[in-house]
């Protein structure tokens, strides 16, 4: 019996002191946390200092709550390097003798080589006179030593003519190199441009000289042309 009661009296002390704490969270959850929620209290954050709130309630004094001091975060830093903006006209540096290439000097271009024939004129050889009577041309053709040469062929265009000559030939000449021209059928007075060059032969007119061009004006000033000379290289 003296079991069951020890046993008695410990559940209902153990009831009664839940009893007793529950009863004490309602009255405080009533009279304290209700009121302050009405009445548009804002309990502080993270201050660490007491807070005193008036509870509307009659017969009840303030309490005092202390809110818990909650540590503020370390907070983070950043260091931002703003880029200067250059002002002004911005200026290029001028390249170094190193950094430029170096130019080349461009050749110039080569002239076009003029073919060297065997045989030239020889410049300012000729003679020019009055002759309307019997108008002729006469020349001499001669070697790189000035001798006489003979057998070398002379072609004359005139009028739309051609005509050959053959230096040293006895039946028109009588001098070694000679050769020699007359004409008669046409107007010995009609201006026109008389071509003389040596080639190869009447049968294959091959050039072997440059074209000599005498402007003909007439038998009045030019009609007999003579001492046309030709030389070998």
């Amino acid at each position: 019996m003296k079991s069951r009661s020890k046993l008695a009296l410990t559940i209902g002390g153990i009831v009664g002191a839940s009893l007793l704490a529950f009863c004490c969270g309602l009255v405080f959850t009533v009279m304290v946390i209700v009121p302050a929620r009405e009445g548009g209290v804002v309990l502080p954050r993270a201050t660490g200092e007491p807070t005193i709130v008036a509870s509307p309630s009659v017969g009840v004094g303030p309490i005092v709550l202390r809110t818990p001091v909650v540590p503020s975060p370390t907070p983070a830093y950043s260091i931002i390097m703003a880029t200067p903006t250059p002002r002004g006209p911005v200026l290029t540096p001028f390249p170094s003798a190193s950094t430029i290439p170096e130019q080349q000097p461009t050749s110039p271009p080569s002239p076009t080589p003029t073919p060297r024939f065997p045989f030239f004129y020889v410049q300012g050889s000729r003679v020019e006179e009055l002759q309307c009577a019997h108008p002729y041309l006469q020349g001499w053709v001669r070697s790189a030593d000035g001798a006489p040469l003979n057998g070398v062929t002379v072609q004359w265009q005139y009028w739309n003519n051609t005509e050959h000559a053959i230096s040293g030939d006895p039946q028109y000449v009588w001098q070694d190199g000679e050769f020699k021209f007359t004409y008669y059928a046409q107007n010995p007075h009609t201006e026109t441009d008389f071509v003389i060059q040596v080639v190869e032969s009447a049968g294959n007119p091959a050039p072997l000289s440059e074209l000599l061009v005498i402007h003909y004006a007439g038998c009045g000033t030019m009609g007999q042309i003579t001492n046309i000379v030709f030389k070998q290289r």
